[in-house]
């Protein structure tokens, strides 16, 4: 896959199944770093592991399904460094960071719609926020590329914006 787009209204099995595929590969072999930048969050459930599927990936999965928090935990665990650019002041936000027990660095962007999460293997950007409602209910129109060019592009500019933005306790 170098680029797709995916429309999602009310849903769509097809990002679920798109970000449970990048994110697993993520897993596999972490980037050094990792941004999430999402005005809005939500600890998310992304994928079940009823039977036990994922347990080998995400070792430190406590329940049956595993939700964003436990993704971005595994890849703090395997080395990564996670930041995150979003809103603190929405309830739904602070409860997600709370979930993080400090193991993300954050930080606020002032007015900030832009919506991404950016790894060295792929960037996603869109319209979505990284909660439940974006994931499973909003129409959404979500970019996806691992063309190493758009990537690097991704990565040198969220790096800057990282650099602006305001760091927040939580």
């Amino acid at each position: 896959m170098n680029n797709r787009v995916i429309r999602s209204h009310g849903g769509s099995q097809s990002l679920k199944d798109c970000l449970i595929s990048l994110f697993v590969a993520e897993t596999m072999i972490p980037s050094r770093e990792i941004y999430l930048i999402s005005p809005y969050l939500s600890d998310s459930p992304i994928m079940n592991n009823d039977f036990g599927e994922y347990t080998d990936i995400f070792p430190l999965l406590e329940g049956k399904v595993v939700h964003l928090s436990d993704i971005f935990k595994t890849l703090v665990w395997k080395g990564a460094k996670v930041r995150i650019i979003c809103d603190p002041d929405r309830e739904e936000t602070k409860r997600f960071l709370q979930t993080m027990d400090g193991v993300v660095e954050c930080k606020r962007l002032v007015n900030n719609h832009e919506k991404g999460l950016v790894t060295s293997n792929f960037y996603i950007h869109g319209s979505m926020n990284f909660t439940y409602s974006g994931i499973n209910i909003n129409g959404e129109k979500i970019n996806i590329t691992s063309d190493t060019s758009q990537v690097n592009q991704a990565m040198m500019s969220t790096q800057a914006r990282w650099e602006e933005a305001e760091r927040i306790e939580y």
